[in-house]
């Protein structure tokens, strides 16, 4: 086995990494020239790791380089962020999936990770490597992690919504609960009925991407309550973003202004699509008010008529997407010592 550690910003795309996305069933957001894209607007520095076996990927790991010289308030300017330091394993575009792949993977990958990855890495980096984060663990994966002396916990869920089971979304209502139902079917009602509105999905060259970033950004300022806050949406990112085959838009346009006043962004799989985020012009500035309950049932509509297994939602509002038919998967995060 051979080990090849990866730093997007200055490493060209390898030439198996196209074939390693598919076979991982990788989303948009690992596309080579967006994790450039990302990396240079990254806080930190962020190794990607492959491991070959001759010559060929048999898994891969996805880790930001939290040293001495992280600050809030400073991008990465280096291959290195200090001397001592740990990896904090998390994927570059979204929180519902973690951010490595093994091929006949036990535990969810878990104990290569451990196994594996952490021993090359430890010895890529030296003894400065001291401790890893790993986020996105299932709770196979997290019983293995508890092994090794560290700490467990659990976090937010992740929220799936199966649609094999229906036709279209007047299914999908029936199949809720009778208060959450009736609720639904009157908000989806008045979206669909507002003439002022147009509802659209758009791929590529039909999202005005500076336009889509500044609706996003009002959905990010409402997050603020966490240790360090998350970047704004970089337009440079999500022009390479939007660029991707597999991603979408759902649109939310104001037909007499041709304001967009909603939107939601969705990275495509043949399977299980993933629903990335969601902003809003507030109804008090001149916004159309329950179009994030809409979404559901548009993204309910789509999946059906693209012969998806389902949506994830991803993280936040757990209970809310549960009312709405979703199944909540448990997630842990793992703080452990290396050495």
């Amino acid at each position: 086995m051979s080990v090849e550690v990866l730093d997007p910003r200055f490493d060209p795309e390898p030439p198996y990494w196209r074939a390693l996305r598919a076979t991982a069933g990788l989303r948009a957001d690992w596309a080579w020239d967006v994790l450039r894209q990302q990396a240079w607007c990254a806080r930190t520095p962020w190794y990607l790791t492959v491991l070959l076996d001759g010559g060929r990927p048999r898994g891969m790991a996805g880790a930001a380089w939290i040293g001495t010289s992280t600050r809030r308030h400073r991008f990465a300017t280096s291959r290195r962020g200090g001397y001592f330091g740990g990896l904090d394993l998390r994927a570059p575009g979204n929180s519902a999936f973690p951010s490595w792949w093994f091929a006949d993977a036990g535990a969810d990958g878990c104990e290569e990770l451990l196994s594996e990855y952490f021993p090359a890495m430890r010895k890529l980096l030296g003894v400065g490597l001291k401790a890893t984060l790993i986020r996105q663990l299932s709770e196979d994966a997290a019983a293995h992690a508890r092994g090794r002396r560290g700490l467990v916990r659990e976090t937010e869920p992740v929220a799936r919504l199966p649609t094999e089971a229906f036709s279209g979304r007047t299914d999908w209502l029936a199949s809720l609960g009778g208060k959450r139902r009736s609720q639904l079917r009157k908000l989806l009602g008045g979206v669909d009925t507002d003439e002022r509105l147009a509802v659209e999905w758009l791929t590529g060259d039909a999202v005005d991407v500076v336009e889509l970033a500044e609706l996003l950004r009002l959905n990010e300022v409402k997050h603020r309550d966490v240790p360090i806050v998350p970047l704004p949406q970089f337009v440079g990112y999500l022009r390479r973003l939007v660029a991707q085959p597999d991603f979408r838009v759902l649109s939310y346009r104001d037909t007499d202004t041709g304001e967009l006043l909603g939107a939601a962004t969705v990275f495509d799989h043949p399977q299980w699509p993933l629903w990335r985020s969601f902003a809003a012009v507030p109804v008090e500035g001149g916004g159309k008010p329950n179009l994030y309950f809409h979404v559901f049932g548009e993204l309910v509509r789509w999946s059906v008529a693209e012969g998806r297994r389902g949506v994830v939602l991803g993280k936040k509002m757990a209970e809310l997407k549960k009312s709405c038919g979703a199944e909540l998967s448990p997630q842990y995060a793992a703080a452990l010592p290396l050495r």
